[in-house]
Parts: C-alpha cells; structure tokens; sequence
C-alpha cells in the first residue's frame, strides 16, 4: 500500500516517529509516496531527517510555539495570535496540500500531529483512512491522568488533539505502559516507535551524562552545573545555530543535533537528561538508562509527557536541570520499569502494522 505522511515539525520526536515506522512498513513492501513537514523551510530541518527520509519531502508553513526571550520556556498567548493572523498562509497551506496529494495519491494517509493535516482531512472530505499517531492521543484514554494543570490548560490540549485528529480519524495513542484499546473511541494503544539504530544498539553505562535541550536557553543552567561540578563530565545536544561541537569547559561539549551521533552517545551514557519530549524519552528508556525530565516553561505537552512517563517509573521530573538529583541518586527511577517497558515494546512491536494494513 501507497502511505503519505504529515509531520509536526517542532523538536524531533515525530520526525524519528516518521523514521521508524517507514523503516517498517518498507520492511513489509509498502511505500511512504509522500512527506509533508510543517515547516518555514527545508533549512529548518534536522540534517539528520533529511538524509534518512528518501522520500518526497515538502514543507507547509504551519503553526508553532514561539520561544521566550530567554529561549526556555513558550508564550502561549503569543502563539496564538500569531496563529490567528497567519491564518492566511496557513489557507495557503492547506492548498499546496492538496496540490501534493494529488500528485502522489496514496492510499492511506498517516498524521504525525501535524494540525494542518487535520484541517485538509476535515475541509477536503478526502474518503481515504487518516491515522493519527502520538503520545498526545493517550490523554483520552481512561489510564492517563493530568498533571495539575488549568483548566483551560486541559481544553487546549483536547482542542489541540481534535484540531490534528478530526473525528473520524483512527488514533494511535503511543503509551509508555500496556493498556487496553478503546475501539469505541476510535483509540487503540501501542509502545512507542522504537528505530532499528536504537533496537540493534548494545547499551553500555559510561561515565558521562547526556543532555537533550528543546530550547537553548536552558544551556545556561547546565553550564553552571558543569562549573561547580568539574567530576562529572557531560555531553548535550542542542538546536543552535553555529559551530557543530562548542566546548564550554574541560567537562562540558555540546553538539548539534546528529542522528547517529546521538544514538551513539545515548547509549553509552551514564543517564540521560532532557526537556520533556516523549520520543527520546522513550528511547533512552528502551536501553535502560535512568532518566530525569525537565517540562519546557509553559509546555502543556512536556508537563503531561513528565507526569505519565514518572507514572510509568521510568523517569524523575523537576523543573530546572539540576543533575545532582540523578547522579546523587535523590531520587530514582525503576530498573524494573524500565525492563517491564522494553518487554511491552518488543512483545508489540507490530501491532502498530496490523492496524495500519487492515
């Protein structure tokens, strides 16, 4: 079968989402025909993705977060009302979808959290199956519990999801723990999508931490950190324009965003550290290395992914990038999570696909 992808494009987390599951449904003889990123421009993308995909590769302006001015945290308001007077290019948008899926008409299309997506599926009537596929989906599920959150907080999450996943949509709710499906909602529950680079993998514990930052602005924090602890060595990555490794001291580098780089030194970390994305998280879970999680500022998405990721006990959270809390051992996660979560990932590893060939 002919399947076309659409793929937020903030962080990484649906591209290497994106990455997986073409590994595997490539691996079973179908084709992704097609890739729609929301995007200003290819430029924007990871080095790394653009090279993995092999596959048409567009990019649609679309909405995002903008960053405060300390580069941490998101302004949610002014997000917004960007959104709201962009709505022109995002019409626009929706058009050169079109255009694409005409020109390379799938099959199946699957949805990334990509909220123009759901709009060309809501607007177009296209007839053909949309699979929305993310953790964000799990908040509909019975098992998921909310961080303490504002209300309007909450409504905003659920609006979100509806605006990406339109009513008749099959979800995909990726789940840190094995739950049941709910098929009267439409919602049906599988691991994360784990990589084939991260599966073939043989972990090892090595004497650094790895750091993973969303934003850049919080690599003020562990510069400090790295200055009044000159043991402990650490390696971060980060999205900053400039050289591909800085060296902020004998114990601190940080590098631009690599694939395998990255994979490379998540392995043979000490412990992994990170704003609160879920797919890295997943990840580093998946090779059993303990995990401290730090929500972006004003993230409604991180916060949920920290809270159900320490339900699962497979991370502590805090909410600045104090090590200490993981190589003092404060606190710390499951080893027995953690095998229970790569037992729930390799026992379904397809499930994802007997969902999608149906």
């Amino acid at each position: 079968m002919k399947y076309f992808f659409f793929i937020q494009g903030e962080g990484r987390g649906h591209m290497t989402q994106a990455l997986a599951l073409k590994e595997k449904l490539e691996n079973r003889g179908h084709a992704v025909v097609a890739v729609v990123v929301g995007s200003a421009s290819r430029d924007e993308l990871p080095t790394f993705f653009k090279e993995q995909i092999k596959s048409p590769l567009f990019t649609v302006d679309s909405p995002r977060f903008i960053v405060d001015a300390g580069k941490k945290g998101i302004k949610i308001f002014a997000s917004a009302r960007q959104a709201f007077w962009r709505l022109p290019n995002y019409l626009a948008s929706i058009k050169k979808i079109k255009k694409i899926v005409t020109e390379f008409p799938p099959d199946i299309f699957v949805n990334f959290y990509e909220p123009l997506a759901g709009n060309y599926y809501r607007f177009s009537r296209d007839r053909r199956p949309m699979f929305c596929i993310g953790h964000q989906h799990f908040i509909a599920h019975p098992a998921f519990r909310f961080p303490p959150l504002h209300w309007l907080t909450k409504l905003s999450f659920r609006l979100y999801n509806r605006l990406t996943a339109p009513r008749r949509t099959i979800k995909i709710a990726l789940s840190f723990t094995a739950e049941n499906d709910c098929p009267e909602k439409n919602l049906f529950v599988c691991p994360p999508l784990i990589r084939q680079a991260i599966k073939q993998t043989v972990p090892v514990t090595g004497n650094f931490l790895l750091v993973y930052l969303l934003n850049s602005g919080y690599s003020e924090e562990i510069i400090s950190w790295a200055k009044a602890n000159p043991t402990s060595s650490v390696r971060a990555f980060w999205n900053n324009p400039g050289e591909e490794k800085t060296i902020f001291g004998p114990n601190l580098v940080f590098y631009q965003l690599s694939g395998q780089q990255f994979i490379d030194n998540l392995s043979s970390c000490r412990a992994y550290v990170a704003t609160a994305g879920f797919d890295s998280i997943a990840e580093a879970a998946y090779l059993q290395k303990p995990i401290l999680m730090i929500p972006t500022i004003n993230h409604f998405e991180q916060k949920s992914n920290a809270f159900d990721a320490e339900r699962a006990g497979l991370a502590i959270t805090a909410t600045n990038f104090n090590l200490s809390l993981i190589t003092d051992h404060q606190k710390t996660p499951s080893p027995e999570a953690r095998r229970a979560f790569k037992e729930w990932v390799d026992k379904n590893d397809n499930k994802i696909l007997s969902l999608l060939e149906k």
